[in-house]
């Protein structure tokens, strides 16, 4: 009954980040203005995150509706951190969409400069470039400890780390395209994924 319930719950965790997702996306292609995509080979890209995220979705569909089929990746985990993980999963998504909305036309899951785009540095950029990195990394970190299964946990982490690994640093060249001095001044004034300690390089 716990196990059933724990599962439902962090199906319900899952669709209200997809809703969060999808209604801060529809606001960027309805505010903001033409893009211009500056991410390499961006369509390779975009079709090998399609595949990683179909086979994740379908390991998913599994653990949620055919659990049988993926029990064998199960591992034993005390209950109070699973609920904990599912504490702290839904307790990411008000952040998720502080996050999403102070980006507000400027979002976008794609690394592009947006026509009007503009440098954002306030809400949770005042003290973090990349807020919405360190809400991602939360989310599948819950969805790890909260399924206590490997094939629904460990995906979604490497997937996202393999993401950061490939793009932040492109990232913020762009932005330093873009923004010159501006944004060399905000980056040392901000951290990459956590609020920067006085001393701290990043």
């Amino acid at each position: 009954m716990t196990d059933t319930l724990i599962r439902w719950l962090l199906l319900g965790m899952l669709v209200l980040f997809f809703v969060v997702r999808a209604y801060h996306h529809r606001r960027a292609v309805k505010e903001g203005g033409a893009i211009e995509y500056r991410e390499p080979n961006r369509r390779a890209i975009q079709a090998m995150r399609l595949v990683v995220g179909l086979g994740w979705l379908a390991a998913m569909a599994a653990y949620f509706f055919a659990p049988r089929f993926v029990a064998w990746a199960d591992f034993a985990l005390p209950e109070p951190v699973r609920w904990a993980g599912l504490a702290v999963g839904y307790a990411n998504l008000p952040l998720l969409w502080w996050i999403e909305a102070t980006l507000g036309k400027n979002f976008n899951t794609t690394l592009h400069i947006r026509e009007g785009h503009t440098l954002v540095s306030d809400g949770p950029y005042q003290w973090v470039r990349h807020p919405m990195y360190t809400s991602l990394y939360i989310l599948v970190v819950a969805i790890f400890l909260t399924s206590a299964n490997w094939l629904v946990g460990v995906p979604g982490i490497a997937s996202l780390t393999i993401i950061l690994l490939n793009r932040v640093r492109r990232e913020e060249a762009v932005m330093l395209e873009r923004f010159g001095e501006q944004y060399r001044a905000y980056m040392q004034r901000t951290g990459r994924f956590l609020p920067r300690w006085k001393g701290a390089r990043t």
